[in-house]
């Protein structure tokens, strides 16, 4: 589990207390993830179609794309509570 999740803790015994009530949510965690995985493939899909390119700002959609893409992985990363900090 990454310490972001505790990190707005100080005592010993709020970090245990609150790792144990994340680790009995990990089933809704789960399915948040593949929440948000069904998203990013779905966001895949769109930017394949050439049609995108029709529209004159295709690069601004592309850039929020890019960052909602961003967002995505970096929230699927830390709800994947098999992994730590580095």
């Amino acid at each position: 589990m990454f310490s972001v999740w505790t990190q707005h803790l100080k005592d010993a015994e709020d970090i245990q207390n609150f790792k144990n009530t994340i680790n009995s949510a990990k089933p809704v965690l789960d399915r948040l993830a593949q929440i948000l995985k069904t998203k990013e493939m779905s966001l895949e899909r769109s930017e394949n179609d050439l049609s995108v390119y029709d529209n004159a700002n295709w690069s601004y959609r592309q850039a929020h794309m890019n960052g909602y893409r961003s967002c995505l992985e970096k929230v699927q990363t830390i709800l994947n509570l098999d992994q730590k900090d580095n």
